[in-house]
């Protein structure tokens, strides 16, 4: 692979996967993100004296490739396995729902996981959104400006990793890409964090919830490497947040607030109290396309969102991404770690 200066849009876990074994094939490559760090869905918050983790609440492995990384990362001390049993809840019915699936986080928060990654960069430009994209077929090479009218480049190859609304505005009209792009539909998510002056009388660290509004609840502080302060994450399951997804922040924050009383058994009042909403949490159906590639363009598209929404499915679409630009693996193998 000739030398090429890449751009990666988006400072996810899919583009930081491909960054690190494009800079090792020699090439320069500038990371931008329109927030003030790096994680896309590895997201954390810190409010007063409390800190959770916002977005992804674990990784876990479905493929043996996926399993030896993150054991290559435990060993690194990038992330760590969080020994969780967690419990079902349905109403005010608690059990105890033991499995064997092993959980790690990253260290000593999610992001810290994508700091590490982005070690490999040779540039990451902070709050940074970019704006416009422009293709010169010609000289093959691209020009990116940001809202505030900054422009950066030329590049010779872009990597865009953002969902898929936000993706579409940055792909050239005759991107033979926009149709696939335009065929997904992602899910919204209302998550709220509490943080509490003292712990909670709940007998669960995290559950899975059947019934109501919310879908998952953690003890934040129960993971490895967290703050000793009594931390909770409770996000909404899909479907409420899509019927939900433009009611008053208020009612949002109220129904939760009142559901996760109702699971945990425990009513005493948050000190902390954060309420986000996850616009493009994840597709309604995992399209298992790995990464897309627009060789007129010189474009890759990537994303969990391309392939399977979790932290593994964003990983294995970096390294589609990066295997589409190393031109490395043949079709039938990229199929074959798709499937």
């Amino acid at each position: 692979m000739t030398h090429k200066n890449i751009a990666i849009i988006g400072a996810g876990v899919a583009g930081l996967t491909a960054l690190e074994p494009l800079v090792s094939a020699g090439n320069t490559v500038t990371v931008f993100d329109k927030s003030r760090g790096s994680g896309g869905r590895l997201a954390t918050k810190k409010l007063n004296d409390s800190s959770w983790d916002m977005g992804a609440q674990f990784m876990r492995a479905h493929s043996a490739e996926f399993t030896a990384q993150l054991k290559e990362w435990q060993a690194l001390g990038w992330v760590e396995h969080w020994d969780v049993t967690p419990w079902a809840i349905n109403g005010t019915q608690r059990t105890a729902s033991p499995d064997d699936i092993d959980r790690y986080v990253g260290m000593p928060r999610m992001t810290g996981l994508s700091r590490k990654l982005l070690e490999h960069a040779d540039e990451f430009v902070t709050q940074a959104r970019i704006a416009e994209t422009q293709f010169d077929s010609d000289t093959q090479q691209w020009l990116l400006t940001t809202e505030e009218g900054a422009s950066f480049g030329p590049f010779d190859e872009v990597i865009i990793n953002t969902p898929p609304e936000q993706a579409l505005p940055l792909v050239p009209e005759d991107s033979p890409v926009r149709e696939q792009i335009k065929g997904v539909h992602m899910l919204p998510c209302w998550t709220l964090l509490l943080g509490f002056d003292h712990p909670l009388d709940c007998v669960f660290d995290a559950a899975f919830v059947k019934s109501g509004p919310i879908s998952w609840i953690a003890r934040n502080n129960s993971k490895p490497g967290r703050d000793a302060r009594e931390t909770w994450v409770i996000q909404a399951n899909h479907e409420w947040s899509e019927r939900m997804v433009d009611a008053p922040r208020d009612q949002v924050q109220q129904d939760l607030l009142e559901a996760f009383h109702t699971a945990c058994g425990d009513h005493s009042k948050a000190a902390d109290v954060w309420l986000h909403r996850w616009l493009y949490s994840l597709p309604a159906d995992a399209p298992l396309l790995g990464a897309l590639r627009d060789d007129k363009h010189n474009l890759t598209v990537c994303g969990d969102w391309c392939h399977k929404p979790s932290v593994e499915g964003a990983w294995l679409s970096g390294r589609y991404a990066a295997q589409h630009l190393a031109a490395k693996a043949p079709a039938s193998d990229l199929q074959q770690t798709t499937e």
